[in-house]
């Protein structure tokens, strides 16, 4: 019996291209606004420049400062479905829900073919558990442009809300196959099986995305959306494996240093961190830590681990296209012997607790 989770709606897929964080009900929620064509100032008499003008406080978080210039923009065109738009966006910044909902209607009844007012009011729908109503929405979003693959994810999302799973299935699928070889698209499709509460799914679709980018894993570690996967024997043996095989031709060194790495705790990790500071190598925030190993990205993977005999191990390795050769044996060179600097500096220190 597959148990479902708290639902925090995949709304900034769900939603386009820029999108604005708040909290209309117990659920985390995002709605994008359309967008604008320019950011000029907004004269007195032209409402569509009001209306961007009000977009970018929306954008800039000042939901409050934009009301008043949708308020003089509608005046002057009560008809111009996409204030009522960036209107309700700001409304429900504000959490001023019915206000909010009464805008997405009129935009809609005055436009059609807004799309993004369908996107939004399928968010909402789905935020107060109404995911048939959301699922209606996002059809007819994903039927005004159906070259959109992102229109298939929302559509999916819904499904599986609702129990239809083969549906939503395919649905992925189709989004899937406008992302051929992309991580990022793998791990999406799986974070909504894990929100549906469809662990083997999640995790099979995680393991692809891991399979095509290993940080994927990394994101994975602090994305709320799998916690209810924690317990899972198989989504913890994903977590606790490197898998990665350096490709042919990949340029590696490897540096054994007197200073364990602990599961982070002794002094690698930190001297490494600190080596890359002191050279200003670049490396992306995101650090993974394991018990057995850490692993870091930038121009070089690094690998931190601890040999059998409680030695320290640096692994660094870079696809061959990625520096010359004469660039890689100078930087993992540098890297290597600063490292082990910095080791020495805390190889009297007793491990962190």
């Amino acid at each position: 019996m597959r148990s479902r989770p708290a639902l925090r709606p995949l709304a900034a897929r769900c939603l386009g291209r820029t999108a604005t964080v708040f909290a209309p009900l117990a659920l985390a929620l995002l709605l994008a606004l359309p967008a604008a064509p320019g950011r000029a100032a907004a004269p007195r008499d032209d409402p569509a420049q009001l209306v961007a003008a009000a977009e970018a406080k929306v954008e800039q978080g000042d939901a409050a400062g934009a009301l008043p210039l949708l308020e003089r923009a509608l005046k002057r065109d009560p008809r111009l479905a996409r204030g009522y738009l960036v209107r309700s966006t700001a409304h429900h910044i504000l959490g001023e829900q019915a206000a909010g909902k009464q805008d997405l209607e009129r935009a809609i009844a005055l436009d059609p073919s807004l799309r993004q007012a369908f996107l939004n009011r399928g968010a909402v729908a789905m935020a107060e558990g109404n995911n048939e109503a959301a699922l209606a929405d996002f059809q007819r979003a994903r039927d005004l442009d159906p070259a959109d693959p992102g229109g298939h994810l929302n559509v999916g999302m819904a499904e599986l809300l609702i129990g239809r799973l083969d549906d939503a299935a395919r649905s992925f699928e189709s989004y899937l196959a406008a992302h051929p070889a992309e991580a990022q698209a793998q791990y999406v499709v799986a974070r909504n099986y894990a929100m549906g509460g469809y662990a083997g799914l999640a995790i099979q679709s995680l393991q692809q995305a891991v399979a095509l980018d290993e940080r994927m894993r990394a994101a994975a570690r602090t994305d709320a959306n799998f916690a209810a996967l924690e317990a899972n024997p198989r989504y913890q043996q994903l977590l606790a494996h490197d898998t990665w095989r350096p490709p042919a031709g990949t340029r590696t060194a490897r540096r054994t240093v007197p200073g364990a790495y602990l599961a982070g705790r002794g002094p690698l990790l930190q001297a490494t961190l600190d080596a890359l500071h002191a050279l200003r190598e670049p490396y992306e925030p995101r650090v993974e830590v394991t018990p057995e190993w850490a692993l870091m990205w930038g121009a070089m993977r690094i690998k931190l681990y601890d040999s059998p005999d409680g030695q320290g191990i640096v692994e660094l390795s870079a696809p061959p296209d990625r520096m010359p050769a004469a660039e890689w044996e100078r930087r993992s060179d540098l890297l290597l012997h600063s490292i082990a600097a910095q080791v020495a500096l805390r190889a009297k220190q007793p491990p962190r607790r």
